[in-house]
């Protein structure tokens, strides 16, 4: 008779051995297909599209939302600010004196009334001609670079919203795969349940059945905390508390055929933001050597005042104009060594980053084209072989041959095949993300979201 725990618990289900209750192989065969048939129906359930999160519109929300976001605009704002006080004139200067002994109006030698003695002078100081466009346009660069920064956390932050995304619909997808196991699994381990009890098995499929239906709970618990994790990332793109809700993913679509990548890799060198931005800043700098060019020249000032302090009226008003001395060549030497040494560090900066871009995406062209192969390839061989084999184990189980070991064998690679299927097509969706990041374009590699029965394989 069966014994310890694990089998007075099967014992208790099962009462009865050998008597009219016990299951025939070929209605064990007949019970498994059905519970297959019920388990794939009920994995291509999908709830009503309103109650789904599409990967666009969680893109509009981080880019409408996120505060890093509204952090760069406000920089733009200050940087285009800057422009109208970088090219104009320095304020004029008035200026005034008094004699103070003429203040009681008294002038003592000739006694003779003159009033108060002052003086008034204003005056306005002119840099040397083309400083101050310079400037404004350094100014105006800056902005511009600015700007581009804005697109480059654009781009950033859609690729990682689309990355997102793509873990969301990942983790709900295998929590669904995993518990269509389940249920299979524990189906199957009342059927050996039934078998033992009939004498036709041994008791080691029930227990192969329940340390089965152990590993996929304990699956199960590991997805959830990745499904908490994913959640807590797009929540923060979001600026949401970490554990606010989200609606459940809608499908990924499907792949299409990569533009080449010499077109992309064109399309990054010409227009991506994060070149252009430091290509900016190279322009801007190099307004400012033409800056530090220009202080070698004098400063101009001109100026007109009233003097009360002279007897003859026709001195008292005077006009004049003045220069400054730039004696001390060694400090503007100094500031054009410093933005010559600004411009040549921009430039091997735009250098090392175009590598890098370029690195990256082909980093990201090979991912998503590893993925759109392997997706072919579970598509069309590994998961319907797979479903091919756990058919067939089931059958020959159910009518008297083959192993129970051999059942569990084929569900365990039929899990495994979905779940790589779920983890390639998220893979792929991100790599197209950081393709559109990388080469800062729209891409036509994947298709337009449909219906939810269009976007995922029957077999899902």
């Amino acid at each position: 008779m069966p014994h310890g725990n694990t089998t007075r618990r099967y014992a208790a289900r099962n009462p009865v051995r050998g008597t009219a209750g016990s299951v025939s192989p070929w209605g064990l065969g007949a019970l498994i297909a059905l519970v297959f048939v019920s388990v794939t129906a009920a994995a291509q359930e999908t709830l009503p599209e309103g109650q789904r999160l599409h990967a666009d519109h969680l893109v509009e929300r981080v880019l409408s939302d996120n505060a890093g976001l509204d952090a760069l605009r406000a920089a733009v704002d200050a940087a285009e600010a800057r422009v109208v006080p970088a090219g104009s004139l320095p304020d004029p200067q008035l200026s005034g004196a008094v004699a103070p002994e003429t203040i009681d109006g008294l002038d003592a030698p000739t006694g003779r009334d003159r009033g108060t003695n002052f003086r008034v002078e204003i005056s306005q100081s002119f840099p040397w001609p083309g400083t101050l466009g310079l400037r404004a346009e350094a100014a105006r660069e800056e902005a511009a670079a600015a700007t581009e920064n804005v697109a480059a956390l654009r781009l950033r932050l859609a690729a990682a919203a689309k990355a997102a995304y793509a873990e969301w619909r990942y983790v709900h997808r295998a929590l669904a795969i995993n518990a269509d196991n389940r249920e299979l699994v524990d189906e199957l381990r009342r059927v050996a349940e039934q078998r033992y009890a009939a004498g036709l098995t041994r008791q080691q499929d029930v227990l192969q059945a329940e340390v089965e239906l152990q590993r996929l709970e304990h699956q199960a618990i590991q997805l959830k905390r990745a499904k908490r994790g994913v959640r807590a990332k797009i929540n923060a793109l979001l600026n949401r508390p970490a554990t606010e809700s989200l609606a459940e993913p809608a499908g990924l679509p499907q792949p299409q055929s990569l533009p080449p990548y010499e077109r992309m890799r064109d399309q990054a060198l010409s227009s991506h933001p994060e070149l252009a931005r430091i290509q900016r800043r190279i322009a801007a700098n190099q307004d400012r050597e033409a800056v530090a060019r220009k202080e070698f020249y004098p400063d101009f000032k001109v100026f007109s005042g009233y003097n009360k302090l002279w007897d003859a009226d026709e001195k008292r008003w005077i006009v004049g104009a003045g220069i400054s001395l730039p004696l001390s060549r060694d400090k503007y030497r100094a500031r054009l060594d410093e933005a010559k040494a600004d411009t040549l560090r921009l430039e091997f900066e735009l250098t090392d980053r175009r590598a890098q871009l370029l690195s990256q995406l082909e980093q990201a062209h090979a991912a998503a084209e590893e993925a759109q192969h392997s997706i072919a390839l579970y598509e069309n061989e590994l998961v319907p072989l797979a479903r091919e084999n756990l058919s067939a184990a089931r059958a020959e189980y159910g009518a008297g041959g083959g192993s129970f070991l051999a059942v569990i064998d084929a569900e365990r690679n039929k899990l495994d095949a979905e779940l790589n299927l779920a983890r390639v097509r998220a893979d792929h969706f991100a790599a197209i993300g950081d393709l559109q990041r990388w080469t800062a374009a729209d891409l036509p590699a994947t298709s337009t979201p449909g219906p939810m029965n269009t976007l995922e394989p029957s077999y899902e």
